[in-house]
């Protein structure tokens, strides 16, 4: 029936007005984050060594259809269970997919083509806690002087005479121990040039560096035309190694740090944005802020391309259970 909607020849399909209208039926149909990790440089004899030659690739907002085959299968290895699944993912072509933001390939963005063998799809299991931007409680000035409203989507933050600095949100004690990844979508009006300096999740405190971890995109001007996703590992690994955001197939680097006292297992309390290089009187927007627990569909093969569409065979493959890990760390 939605075929027969698209109004297009015969023998020839709109996967991405499919995919589009299919979200409105169907959870299957939704945008993803592509994900392909950092290529590493070889000596002389063919070894990899530290030295990144490709950063990592960290697309958010692909459409795709994942028809789960097998969701989990728990096998028993040492040190707990590999969640083992399979699906099949289908997404627009090559050509339509190099026309969303960050996946045109050009002359300052070279290094995406094709989705590849062992690239991912990271998609959501469920959310873990949604940050409310559908009303303006819970969220006050920290060292920048700001005004909130909503619209009962986005929270509208305009920015007053000390327009540099902070603005937070606080609740009560939230567990968030199952989460691993942070995602939400922000832009600006008033100035080209308002820098989202730093975001921070606070937990076991608030407003108190030592319990916070901290993402810092370098020089990342916040977009005043269209919304900026932003989507980031929650998990331990990340102090040190560092993350990407992507605008416009720009990537900025992210370093992240955490705090002395800062611990994934604590109570989340706190959810901060620190701005720059704004004047009174500009605003910032910001909408469906997450933390949520993810999947990752890794390409394992390429069923199906053709001029319409394509369909990747993918695993799902995870870490220790999560009872495992609680009992551990």
């Amino acid at each position: 029936m939605i075929l027969n909607q698209q109004g297009v020849r015969p023998g020839s399909i709109n996967m991405g007005r499919i995919l589009r209208q299919l979200a409105h039926h169907s959870n299957q149909s939704r945008k993803v984050t592509y994900h392909r990790p950092p290529i590493f440089g070889k000596d002389n004899y063919g070894v990899e060594g530290g030295t990144v030659v490709t950063p990592e690739l960290l697309y958010p907002e692909l459409p795709a259809l994942i028809r789960p085959a097998l969701t989990a299968d728990y096998q028993m290895e040492r040190g707990g269970a590999n969640i083992i699944g399979m699906a099949r993912v289908y997404t627009p072509n090559i050509q339509t997919i190099k026309g969303y933001p960050n996946f045109d390939q050009t002359t300052t963005n070279p290094n995406f083509d094709e989705i590849e063998g062992w690239d991912r799809f990271i998609d959501t299991e469920r959310t873990i806690y949604q940050v409310p931007t559908t009303a303006t409680t819970g969220w006050t000035s920290g060292s920048a002087d700001c005004t909130f409203e909503s619209d009962g989507e986005t929270l509208t933050t305009t920015l007053g005479t000390d327009y540099n600095g902070t603005f937070h949100f606080t609740t009560s004690a939230k567990n968030t121990l199952s989460a691993d990844r942070i995602k939400f979508q922000i832009k600006a009006s008033g100035a080209s040039n308002i820098k989202l300096t730093n975001f921070k999740s606070y937990n076991g405190a608030t407003q108190n560096s030592a319990y916070a971890t901290t993402y810092a995109p370098a020089s990342l001007s916040i977009p005043t035309s269209s919304w900026l996703t932003v989507d980031v590992p929650f998990i331990s690994g990340t102090v040190g190694s560092g993350t990407s955001v992507y605008m416009d197939g720009t990537r900025y680097a992210t370093t992240v740090t955490s705090g002395s006292s800062f611990d994934y297992e604590d109570n989340f309390r706190d959810f901060e944005f620190e701005v720059s290089g704004a004047a009174s009187g500009n605003k910032v927007y910001v909408r469906a802020v997450k933390l949520y627990k993810s999947i990752s569909w890794h390409v394992h093969s390429l069923k199906e391309l053709n001029t319409d569409y394509m369909i990747f065979n993918c695993v799902r493959t995870i870490g220790r259970r999560d009872s495992v890990r609680r009992a551990y760390d």
